[in-house]
This record gives C-alpha cells, structure tokens and sequence, in this order.
C-alpha cells in the first residue's frame, strides 16, 4: 500500500487537508435533495412508460427501449431493499446478495498462486482487466446516502478488509460512436450490467473460499484512485481512468476482501503528458464541464474532492447537460484519442506514439482520420 499511496500524494499532490467525500454530495445523490440540482425527468425516463422521443436521431422509440433495457438488471438488483431500507445498492450501497460462505477455509496456497487464481476467475467471469491494490481508506466514502428518506448514514467498513480487486470493465466500442444519444446510452447500460454479474460472482467465489467479499460499483469509496493504484490505467484530462487496453471507454467495479493478495504497482504510458498536450475532450464538451487548463488543487464545486490537484470536471455543468438531453452524455470517451479498437495493431502503435516525443503526430493523425467523429444511430441499427 505504501509505494500506490506514496504514488498518488506524489502525481496529485496530495495534502494535509485533504478529507474523505461524503457520498451525498456526489451530483446524482445532489439531485434528489440539493434544489440547485433539478433532475426533471431524467431519473424517470429511464421507465420506459415515461420516456419521451426526440426527433433528434438517437432518440427514438427503439433507441429508448435498447437504453433502458440495458439498465433493467442494474436496476432491479440494485432496488431489490429500496422500499425497506432505502438502498440503491451498486450506487449508493454495497451489494448484499451474496450467500453465506461456508464454516471453514479452503486451504491456503501461496499468495502468489491465491493472486493469480482471483484474477483468472475475474477475466474468466468478464473482467477485461483486472488489478489488487491495499484497501486505501482514504477513498472510502465518509456516508452512504439513502435516496428514499434522503438520510446520510455513517459509512463502516469492516476492519478486517484489506484489499480491493479492481475490475476494468470494457465497455461496447460501436455504440460508443453514436455518443451522445439515447442509444448510445446503452453502452453505460451493458457495462454496469456485465461489472453487476461479475462483481457479485468474484465476491461469491472469495465467500465460498471461506473469506470476507464485498461487491461493489460506484458506491461506498472511488474507483478511480483504486484503479491507479491497483495498476490499471492514469488519470485524464477528462476526468476519467485511462486505460491501456481500452482507453476511458470502460466501467469499474471492485470486490473489497480480506483474502491474502499480492497488490500490483501503478502504471505510466504517458497519459498525463498527452492529455497536458490535447484538447479534444474540452473542446468537444457542449456543457464546457471539463477544464483546458492546468490541474487544480480546488474544484468547481463540493461534488469533487478538494486539496489534490489533477483536472477535474465541473459536475453541475456536465449533469445539466445531462438532464436536458434525457440520457448520459460521454462525447469525452467518445472523441478521446485513447478510445480505440486496440484489437488492430495500429492503434496499439498509436498508443506507443502516444508515449513519445510524436503525440502531437499522433493527435493531428487521430484528427485527419476522424477517429472520435460521432455515428448515427442508423448507422449501429444497419450493421451486421
């Protein structure tokens, strides 16, 4: 834990102030108290008896019943204690669906063996990638926040758990280029749809081995800084985990454990350098949510954390534009020069290029051949 955590005071700067989030000023959980955060319809939109076609392409009939289709699962499973309790677990609270585990352990194998056995089962259950990092506590949320009586309960983790298996979750690269629209809302959809399944499977695996797991998405501590930690990918301008395999078009999930693991160490492939260079997420960014300047140690807003400098995207921008298209935006995964089909070797090299003294090459290359261009919808619905 030591040399991760010692990374990130480093490469973000991290100083003595700085304090743990409190979940209830994420934007979303801001939207169902906070009155300078008007949702309107977007929550409900996502019941398809409430959606409202749009003649902007995109957005029609079959473009909603593919969005909201794609969330059903999250969102029956996330809801399953909303009514009793009020969680909204995968977004709010940790998922507790797992079944109890049997009274004995299975029997210890080195740690390198135990390592490399969590992240096969991991890959083999759909991870895309997968890293360990030391449960750094830092991120763990101060509160979970419960949607229904909009009360702010203290948050608690089990001291017992002591390491975090981050799951990079990559998300459908085609529906990605009809961003923004409703269809390519799918695209979120199906990623937290696989991150559910593969989330709770991994810490229904640890629990039969005998071991404490906790499943978890976007709730109860942040994802990206486990995520660098852990070994997966840097930090970008758009606010995002850059990844090598998948650039930023990816979900995260993480399985909390005490379970014996090895933790990996964090990668650089030249992200922060690349990102300082390019503007295109900025740029493109109809909201003007994501910064084209230098990082801050400040944030726009109190829905990001103060006292670490790295950019940091505007919130309440980027969730009004949000709420007044009816879907999730991503035009910033979109047109990023790291989101790209890294099955074809030439754009594994463009990432080498990426990394190196040619990124300004590489970025005008991205340009001329119109990489982040957006779609139609029409365009996904007619491929074979």
């Amino acid at each position: 834990m030591k040399e991760s955590s010692e990374y990130l005071d480093k490469n973000f700067k991290i100083t003595p102030n700085f304090q743990r989030f409190n979940q209830k000023n994420d934007i979303f959980n801001r939207a169902m108290w906070d009155d300078l955060i008007d949702p309107k319809t977007f929550f409900i939109s996502y019941d398809i008896t409430n959606y409202k076609p749009k003649k902007s392409k995109g957005f029609d009939h079959w473009d909603y019943a593919l969005r909201n289709a794609s969330w059903h699962m999250t969102d029956v499973v996330g809801e399953m204690k909303f009514e009793t309790e009020g969680r909204v677990e995968g977004f709010t609270d940790y998922y507790t669906i797992q079944t109890q585990g049997p009274p004995s352990k299975a029997p210890e194998l080195p740690i390198e063996e135990t390592t490399r056995r969590i992240k096969k089962v991991a890959t083999a259950l759909g991870a895309g990638m997968v890293g360990i990092c030391a449960l750094d506590r830092r991120w763990v949320y101060t509160h979970h926040f419960n949607r229904k009586d909009q009360s702010s309960p203290k948050l608690d983790l089990p001291a017992s758990l002591k390491y975090v298996i981050v799951l990079i979750m990559p998300m459908d690269y085609d529906l990605s280029k009809t961003i923004p629209s409703a269809l390519g809302g799918s695209t979120t959809g199906l990623g937290y749809a696989t991150s559910l399944n593969t989330a709770n499977a991994l810490a229904q695996f640890i629990t039969n081995l005998g071991y404490e797991a906790i499943a978890s998405l976007n709730d109860t501590a942040l994802n990206i800084p486990m995520a660098i930690e852990a070994g997966l990918g840097e930090y970008g301008r758009n606010g995002l985990l850059i990844t090598p395999k998948y650039g930023p078009n990816v979900r995260i999930a993480k399985v909390m454990t005490d379970l014996p693991l090895f933790a990996d160490q964090p990668i650089e492939f030249g992200v922060k350098e690349f990102c300082t260079t390019c503007r295109k997420c900025s740029d493109a960014c109809p909201a003007k949510a994501i910064a084209d300047d230098a990082p801050q140690s400040e944030p726009p807003n109190y829905s990001s954390l103060s006292h670490i400098t790295k950019w940091t995207v505007n919130a309440e921008k980027c969730f009004k534009f949000w709420v007044g298209m009816n879907s999730d935006c991503s035009i910033c995964i979109r047109v990023c020069p790291y989101n790209k089909d890294y099955s074809k070797w030439w754009n594994r090299l463009g990432v080498r290029l990426a990394n190196s003294p040619l990124r300004r090459f590489m970025l005008w290359l991205d340009g001329l051949l119109e990489y982040g261009k957006r779609h139609t919808a029409q365009w996904w619905w007619q491929r074979p």
